[in-house]
């Protein structure tokens, strides 16, 4: 799974019986008027493929007056994901093959059953077919089943809960917040707790079905990839001093993450996963280098990210900018975007161990770059493959390499306008906050909720540009304007009741 633009919730508050509540009209149209706008504000909830914001420059909460809409955005999706949170691997219906509940589980997503040759097929239950029928792959076409289990779409929800929690921290000036609270309580539970944190593998992520055993697949290290998210979140909560992350809590973190790192560099269907040449890969780096910097050890995530763009990145890029690997797959479009996802939270990764780096003007063997990637890409139509239904992710893609290249010719700001029109709203989208696809432009994209912002240099994700407003932004959310929303809805109701 990569970026959805309606992540699915698999851990939902339980439903609750209520008395049916009529609503007077005027009531009613208050309630329409005072949603409408708060609707326009942000953008639809996007769980994003990977990436990685610069803890330095989220941790000094110093952003353009032009990124109003974007903090909105992280605000209502941190407190949205909040109210979903917390998650565990314990939460699960399904044990792993170990018998213990702690241990991660996921399901192969292109693995289908073919009972032809199983005994009584017509009345398998569930638990019968995943032993007996044999499993076949079916490249792109994701079972529905693998939702039965829900521990990689937790993960992924619990990294954006992480991330957008941290960042909504660094909005006020406060040394601790519900926000940094949140993220205390969400990593405790996930890693911390003894009643619910998770053992410290994926023996058995995307696991293959069938009577020949139930195993792990090297594939599914990609189901961990959020660590580059998680540890935005927390290296943000380090430098930025807050009291609720404390010295306890991070040592137990500390060391939690160094016996993953192990059974990383050790498992043979880890390092399978290290010595793909796809996208598989690249993730992989993603991963162990987020981990290394969340465990202090900046020259082994030098290291890592050196070795990435010595190494399999070299072949990654054709030298019309396409990526034969991903190209190749069911999917193209998608997989592009994935890959180069990965390329970019790479390069940030990177460029955060060690910032004398010059990994994003690293040439490919046929001497293309990111870049040169993110330039084919955009040629390219997505309904070709019949994938319009991830057209969108493309946009962070566009934004990072603007941002990080520069837009002379403003094509990249183009293009995301044109995104704009077809309802995307991008200057209200969380990664604007860290991807301005015009640093050092000319031009700005505008937030529709920033009226008068600035619309000239921005801070990019590197650290605040010199040319950008230096005040720092304090920002609620929207919590104080819904309780004044509330309260006169209140008055108006009483009113039509007397």
């Amino acid at each position: 799974m990569t970026r959805s633009h309606a992540a699915t919730r698999l851990r939902e508050p339980p439903s609750r019986t209520h008395t049916p509540l009529v609503l007077p009209l005027s009531l009613l149209l208050l309630t329409l008027s005072l949603c409408a706008p708060m609707a326009a504000a942000t953008n639809v909830f996007t769980c994003y493929a990977n990436d990685f914001v610069d803890p330095t420059y989220a941790a000094a909460g110093k952003y353009a007056s032009n990124l109003a809409g974007a903090q909105d955005t992280i605000v209502a999706w941190a407190e949205e994901m909040n109210s979903y949170g917390p998650w565990s691997v314990t939460f699960k219906p399904v044990l792993a093959p170990s018998g213990n509940n702690h241990d991660y589980m996921s399901w192969a997503p292109y693995q289908w059953p073919d009972c032809s040759h199983a005994g009584n097929k017509t009345v398998l239950i569930p638990q019968q077919m995943w032993k007996t029928c044999a499993y076949v792959f079916r490249d792109g076409q994701v079972n529905p089943d693998r939702t039965t289990i829900n521990d990689f779409q937790s993960f992924f929800n619990l990294s954006d809960a992480i991330l957008y929690n941290s960042l909504a921290h660094t909005f006020q000036n406060q040394s601790s917040s519900v926000y940094s609270q949140n993220v205390v309580r969400f990593i405790k539970t996930w890693f911390l707790d003894s009643n619910t944190s998770m053992n410290p593998n994926l023996n058995y992520a995307q696991m293959n079905r069938g009577p020949n055993g139930q195993t792990g697949e090297y594939t599914g290290i990609l189901d961990l990839r959020g660590f580059a998210k998680i540890a935005s979140g927390i290296l943000t909560l380090r430098k930025r001093g807050s009291t609720d992350w404390t010295q306890d809590i991070d040592g137990q973190m500390v060391a939690w993450c160094k016996q993953y790192i192990n059974w990383l560099q050790t498992a043979p269907t880890a390092k399978q996963a290290a010595g793909s040449t796809n996208n598989h890969g690249t993730i992989f780096v993603n991963q162990l280098a987020a981990l290394k910097l969340i465990v202090n050890d900046t020259a082994g995530a030098t290291t890592l990210g050196r070795a990435y763009f010595g190494g399999i990145y070299k072949n990654q890029i054709a030298a019309n900018g396409d990526q034969p690997e991903e190209a190749a797959r069911t999917r193209p479009y998608h997989y592009r975007n994935f890959n180069i996802a990965g390329m970019i939270t790479n390069a940030r990764l990177l460029t955060y161990a060690d910032p004398t780096s010059n990994c994003w003007h690293t040439l490919s063997h046929s001497g293309s770059t990111i870049q040169s990637a993110i330039d084919f890409l955009m040629k390219t139509k997505p309904g070709a493959t019949s994938e319009t239904n991830v057209t969108a992710e493309i946009y962070p893609n566009v934004a990072a390499v603007g941002a990080q290249y520069g837009d002379p010719s403003g094509k990249y700001v183009s293009f995301l306008k044109a995104a704009d029109a077809s309802g995307f709203a991008y200057a209200d989208d969380a990664t604007f906050l860290w991807d301005q696809p015009l640093a050092g432009g000319s031009a700005g994209v505008t937030s529709a909720s920033a009226a008068g912002g600035a619309t000239g240099s921005a801070p990019g994700p590197a650290g605040p540009s010199a040319n950008a407003p230096g005040n720092e932004a304090v920002r609620i959310g929207g919590g104080v304007p819904l309780l004044y929303g509330l309260f006169a809805m209140l008055v108006v109701w009483i009113v039509d009741l007397l």
